[in-house]
């Protein structure tokens, strides 16, 4: 048997697409190092997600007609500017990872973007949050685990960093 398959309970495990989402946090390295390794041991592909959650206006508080200013809309486009720099700077450290950068709510985008590419497994970091962060921002990787209909493997960022 290959590296790239094992047997669990006699059906053949295959991972050919890894998807990493990313918010270029320091809790999403661990989940990258992770990544990169089930890469090389399985011969898959890595696809690095990053998803603008661009509404996040409303959850500043700030009126939802925001966005109409002109100032709002530079700002907005220096977010997108600013994630496609960051996503060529981790596409630098991970050659030969496809990047894709989508807009929306990260928790369906994430469960989206793995049904539109095939992922085989899901990897992802997690902050680790309790309390009232817990209960006003959730787990992106909570939803994900509970609603991914392929694996997902979680990684906790290190309480160092």
């Amino acid at each position: 048997m290959s590296q790239t398959e094992q047997t669990t309970m006699g059906a053949e495990v295959r991972i050919s697409r890894i998807l990493v989402p990313t918010d270029f946090s320091p809790g999403a390295e661990p989940a990258l190092r992770w990544a990169a390794t089930l890469r090389q041991v399985f011969g898959a592909e890595l696809i690095l997600l990053h998803v603008l959650n661009l509404n996040m206006a409303a959850l500043a508080g700030l009126p939802s007609d925001f966005l109409r200013v002109p100032a709002a809309g530079e700002l907005l486009q220096r977010i997108r500017d600013e994630s496609v720099e960051e996503m060529s700077r981790l596409a630098a450290k991970y050659p030969g990872a496809r990047t894709l950068i989508r807009e929306g709510s990260p928790r369906p985008v994430i469960l989206e973007v793995a049904k539109e590419v095939g992922a085989d497994l899901i990897v992802m970091g997690t902050h680790g949050w309790t309390g009232l962060t817990q209960l006003l921002f959730g787990s992106v990787a909570e939803h994900v685990v509970r609603h991914s209909p392929v694996p997902v493997l979680t990684v906790r960022q290190d309480e160092a960093q």
